[in-house]
């Protein structure tokens, strides 16, 4: 009985190990990331603002902006990150979609 309760302990040992091994190889990995690393603590900060709340070379580019212009304004969030200021804006286009934009504090349109 006890060299059953030995051999049985060893072959789930052995299960176990093989069981860690095999979960740590199939973690998917989320947007480039390994789920096993800890996330830095610089993450930008990221505010909900008015479209008021535009630095005046923003406002002037989504008026005068041939696409920007025709696009409803959903929502503007002010990110800082890294001591630069951008403009992450949401808009919505004719098909009911949201468009996002980055624009620098500028005026200049960084992606889309």
């Amino acid at each position: 009985m006890l060299l059953l309760a030995s051999c049985s302990k060893n072959s789930e040992e052995g299960q176990s190990n093989d069981d860690k091994a095999h979960s740590e190889e199939a973690m998917p990995d989320i947007d480039g990331v390994s789920e096993l690393r800890t996330p830095s603590g610089d993450s930008p900060q990221r505010d909900e603002i008015s479209k008021a709340e535009l630095p005046e070379e923003v406002i002037n580019l989504l008026d005068d902006d041939s696409l920007l212009s025709t696009l409803q304004l959903k929502k503007v969030y002010k990110v800082l990150e890294d001591g630069e200021t951008f403009y992450d804006i949401a808009f919505e286009t004719d098909e009911k979609e949201t468009m996002m934009v980055l624009i620098s504090a500028d005026g200049e349109v960084l992606a889309n």
